[in-house]
């Protein structure tokens, strides 16, 4: 069979906005993943001629990232990576019009990850020597082609991108991964995202990148894949994606792709008074810090805006007998 040399420029644009609303589920979250409040940032430069191999994974509770490449020959690489479990629960109040009563939901954690990395490495055989004893008369030969793989899932969006390079004699270009999972507040809304951007040039190798978007949202009318009697034991959607893209690229190849879904995250809807006090009393309203949140209203129940008030008054009042202007003050018509 003859050698196979195909060269092609390619640039695909997938952008895809969905709105609407999440509803989360036991399987809307990273399987195993608690939401530990974290941070995490990496940099790295590397430069050399040798055997490399690195695996780096990165988990929230509503995402996960995943780098994993090995090779042999001469390598030239740098990324960045950032990770973070912003909030580990997120508690919101509203009044429901239906009930008129107070309404308190747990609509789930934040977190974020990030990853860039540029890449430059040409494949070919390396061999070391070991210490002193038997590998140092005996070579230890290293002849792996290059592979290449990222992995991002975003679990209550139900999407997840993919990217892998294998089999390559060479790899250069760059690759951005963008995951962003932001819960909705009472009086604004959140957003799921996910985003993969690729520029590879791949010499005698294999190129796969795909997207899949499924169904996370539970409607009593719509086919249901799993068993069980609760909603959170349906997955739906896996056999009938919304979204489904598989491709795959043999030879020498240059491609360049950009994926992203966004779907957006409303909140509950409903509309409060200024002075939420017409509906209960005003100290009773549930919050989970209500000096922050109730602050320019509190001085109006507990008098302490009219007691600020009064202190700028000239002639001082006495608050504890009634008050009336004096002449100089009096309303002459």
């Amino acid at each position: 069979m003859g050698h196979l040399t195909i060269r092609i420029g390619s640039v695909l644009i997938l952008l895809l906005a969905v709105i609407g609303s999440s509803l989360a589920g036991t399987w809307d979250y990273n399987p195993g993943q608690e939401a530990v409040k974290h941070r995490n940032d990496v940099t790295s430069d590397v430069t050399g001629t040798g055997y490399v191999m690195e695996y780096v994974k990165v988990n929230t509770n509503n995402l996960s990232m995943l780098e994993y490449n090995h090779g042999s020959g001469s390598m030239d690489f740098a990324d960045i990576l950032y990770d973070e479990q912003k909030t580990t629960s997120n508690t919101i109040y509203w009044i429901d019009y239906t009930t008129g009563a107070w309404t308190k939901s747990n609509i789930g954690p934040n977190s974020a990850i990030t990853y860039t990395r540029q890449y430059d490495n040409v494949q070919s055989p390396t061999a070391f020597a070991y210490g002193t004893g038997y590998y140092a008369a005996h070579p230890v030969i290293y002849n792996s082609l290059i592979k290449d793989k990222n992995v991002a899932n975003s679990y209550q969006e139900s999407a997840s991108m993919h990217r892998q390079v294998e089999y390559a004699r060479a790899l250069k270009g760059d690759i951005a991964i963008d995951l962003n999972c932001t819960a909705p507040t009472a009086t604004a809304s959140g957003k799921g995202s996910i985003s993969m951007k690729i520029d590879d040039e791949v010499t005698q190798g294999t190129l796969h990148v795909g997207e899949f978007l499924g169904m996370p949202m539970y409607k009593e009318n719509m086919p249901k894949f799993g068993v069980g009697k609760n909603k959170n034991d349906y997955k739906q959607g896996i056999k009938d994606p919304i979204i489904m893209i598989d491709t795959d690229y043999i030879g020498d190849f240059s491609v360049q792709k950009t994926m992203k879904i966004d779907i957006v995250k409303y909140g509950p809807s409903w509309m409060e008074d200024w002075l939420p006090c017409c509906s209960g009393g005003f100290f009773d309203i549930p919050s989970y810090n209500f000096d922050k949140e109730r602050g320019s209203q509190k001085g109006i129940f507990d008098c302490t805006c009219r007691n600020e008030s009064i202190k700028t008054f000239k002639p001082a009042w006495n608050t504890t007998m009634a008050q009336f202007p004096t002449a100089k003050y009096q309303y002459k018509p």
